[in-house]
């Protein structure tokens, strides 16, 4: 009876997580230069990884996962700890394990994605959402003081001349494992200008010895935007040409 019970909760769970990832997105997609890049790791790939099918990019994205890393097939069941209600199942991830780089000295890099583009005058901004686990709930707690996530233009890793803008982020936790783990998606936005010809995003951390995350799933959104003095110079313009129209 057991078996059945569990073999009807996995049916009903699985019908629900194509609505799980891609959770808020920021409502690029009527830009004329978005991009959409989208990496599930349901299925093992060779390093570096594509992105999933209905990638939106002029080129071809890689995300590179750090040396170490080892692959977990089957995650498990995911439940809302407040209401035991089941939230859905995971499938395929990257586990990182501590001890792993220094606090405060020196973190050790976890992952980096490629992401070709067309240079181009204007804004680059890019929104990044990540969701993944953690190994309990005081790590999930502070995770967020012992990652750091970066986005380099031109291949200069490191180089801050070359280093996007950060403009915030947010996480929330969606949910914990039958023993203890606790589930966090985190979604963060940069900018950069002029576009470059790529970016790298590169996310570093540190844990302690018995600590780890496994990465579930990454979502990348970008597009350009023109300056705001551009905007202004065409509002300008745009003004002159109506008043043109009128002294006609």
């Amino acid at each position: 009876m057991r078996k059945v019970f569990i073999s009807v909760i996995v049916v009903f769970l699985c019908a629900q997580l194509a609505s799980a990832d891609y959770a808020d997105p920021p409502g690029w997609d009527t830009n004329p230069y978005f991009t959409h890049q989208s990496w599930s790791f349901d299925t093992q790939q060779a390093n570096p990884m594509a992105p999933d099918d209905g990638v939106i990019s002029p080129g071809s994205p890689k995300f590179n996962i750090a040396p170490g890393a080892t692959w977990v097939d089957d995650l498990g069941m995911v439940f809302d700890p407040y209401t035991q209600q089941y939230l859905g199942t995971r499938q395929g991830g990257w586990r990182v394990d501590g001890p792993s780089g220094t606090p405060d000295v020196e973190m050790e890099e976890w992952f980096t994605i490629d992401i070709p583009n067309i240079k181009r005058d204007l804004i680059k901004e890019v929104w990044i959402e990540l969701t993944f686990m953690c190994a309990n709930q005081t790590h999930a707690a502070g995770i967020v003081n012992d990652v750091d996530l970066q986005i380099y233009a031109d291949g200069n890793v490191g180089d801050d001349n070359f280093k996007f803008a950060y403009h915030g982020s947010t996480e929330l936790p969606v949910g914990a494992s039958m023993s203890g783990e606790i589930w966090v998606r985190s979604a963060s936005t940069f900018s950069f200008f002029p576009q470059p010809g790529d970016e790298t995003i590169v996310l570093r951390g540190w844990m302690e010895d018995g600590q780890y995350v496994i990465l579930d799933q990454i979502d990348v959104d970008t597009r350009c935007i023109p300056e705001p003095a551009t905007l202004g110079l065409l509002g300008i313009g745009s003004l002159a040409l109506i008043r043109r129209r009128k002294n006609r």
